[in-house]
């Protein structure tokens, strides 16, 4: 399959066909990891506590700076 970039606001973006999404079970309100990987991106769905765990285990300290 070939997508082409296309305008989404100040920036460019690939719209994911819904048949693949449906295909993959990736809900609609889904987060994705983007990493490069062999020259490409790799999109990884994230579920809301694989994001947090993330973001958490990143910024750890300032997270507890907050919570006082």
């Amino acid at each position: 399959m070939i997508k082409q970039l296309q305008r989404i606001g100040n920036s460019r973006g690939i719209i994911i066909d819904r048949a693949i999404l449906d295909l993959l079970n990736v809900p609609e309100d889904s987060s994705f990891e983007v990493t490069q990987e062999k020259g490409g991106l790799f999109l990884k769905p994230l579920s809301v506590k694989d994001a947090y765990e993330k973001v958490a285990g990143k910024h750890r300290k300032s997270l507890d700076k907050l919570a006082k």
